[in-house]
């Protein structure tokens, strides 16, 4: 009789779940975006008899289910740190360090990858017939690795940058950060897998040393702090209870104006501060991602084509206190021939700068022309 009465209670409070997260996802207000986890949830998916027979409907079914459950955040969060607590991190994108620091797993070699992306760079270099430069930028795992707990595999940064830079023989010149950068975790954030302002200066000095520049000194600007920046490793992770970085701007007199390739307005100084208001607070620097970023400023000197990712959003901070011209291009999203642009604009030198997991996987450095 006991046994009986224990079994109905827990079918009861089986189905009593089903029916409050039923009504849950009813009535409970969807939300477009997730703040946390920095991307947008999956929309309804609409029916038809097409997608209904091929079985794309009943997945698109359930991924709208899995993004919108009521508490997914919670679950989501008790289900990274389980994972964590189970030793079983290596099996995840994103590790946890000693001191809160959150990185990105080791990049993986791709040998094919590779090879089309130099050969896309030495080509462009004997097209445009200009001075290239090669700069790739160490992870912040890398950086931090003596702290990272047990990693599935080595970092293999340095090695992985001397093979590539070996490819670019004398055609293209390289400079290397893995010398500076060994050890400077401080120099990365600890919730994102970019550098931090302090990186980005350093990269700065390091290509001013390598293309005959002198950069301009830390003193020259006022550094302030801005709390509360939680990046894309801490979004990526789930571990909500990670404590958030403070965001530090580098501030100079400089008469700096930037315009963006989608828009012609002219905007006064490299940052954006409406960004820090927003999900996305790195995009503070130079507006985030754009096809195409010019800055300008008329106490430098030269012009520079910076051929890059995200990494370069701080460093183009600083390297328009050198440069009276700097143009930033994304080729994710500049699809026109660079090579005639070089011939229009006449820069001095290009820079090719890309944290080495990009470049080990981006594919749009093929359409360099």
């Amino acid at each position: 009789m006991k046994e009986r009465l224990f079994d109905r209670i827990v079918v009861g409070l089986f189905c009593g779940f089903l029916a409050v997260m039923c009504a849950c996802y009813l009535f409970l207000p969807t939300e477009d975006f997730s703040a946390l986890e920095k991307r947008y949830l999956e929309d309804p998916p609409e029916f038809s008899w097409k997608t209904l027979a091929s079985g794309e409907w009943g997945e698109a079914v359930e991924q709208y289910l899995a993004d919108h459950i009521p508490g997914r955040n919670f679950f989501v969060g008790l289900n990274a740190y389980f994972v964590r607590m189970t030793g079983r991190q290596a099996s995840m994108d994103i590790y946890a360090a000693k001191d809160g620091r959150l990185v990105e797993a080791p990049a993986v070699w791709d040998q094919d990858r590779v090879e089309k992306n130099m050969d896309a760079i030495l080509q462009f270099s004997e097209k445009t017939g200009q001075d290239v430069y090669l700069m790739l930028i160490p992870s912040a795992g890398w950086a931090a690795a003596e702290d990272v707990f047990k990693p599935a595999k080595a970092y293999n940064d340095q090695e992985m940058i001397r093979w590539i830079y070996e490819m670019a023989g004398s055609t293209v010149q390289t400079v290397d950060l893995t010398e500076l950068f060994h050890g400077r975790k401080e120099w990365y954030f600890k919730t994102d897998h970019h550098w931090n302002s302090r990186g980005a200066y350093e990269g700065y000095c390091a290509w001013c040393l390598a293309s005959g520049r002198e950069p301009v000194p830390e003193e020259t600007f006022r550094i302030g702090q801005y709390g509360d920046f939680f990046g894309s490793t801490y979004s990526r992770s789930a571990l909500w209870l990670t404590k958030p970085d403070s965001l530090e701007l580098w501030v100079s007199a400089s008469n700096l104006t930037v315009v963006n390739g989608e828009s012609d307005e002219i905007h006064t100084g490299p940052y954006y501060w409406n960004r820090l208001e927003e999900t996305d607070k790195y995009t503070v620097n130079l507006d985030g991602n754009h096809s195409v970023v010019r800055v300008t400023n008329p106490a430098g000197s030269g012009k520079l084509l910076v051929i890059r990712d995200s990494f370069a959003n701080s460093m183009g901070v600083f390297l328009a206190e050198s440069y009276e011209t700097v143009l930033l291009v994304d080729l994710r999203y500049y699809k026109a021939e660079l090579s005639a642009l070089c011939r229009e604009e006449g820069f001095d030198k290009i820079l090719v700068c890309y944290s080495l997991s990009n470049f080990l996987t981006d594919a749009n450095l093929v359409w360099l022309r």
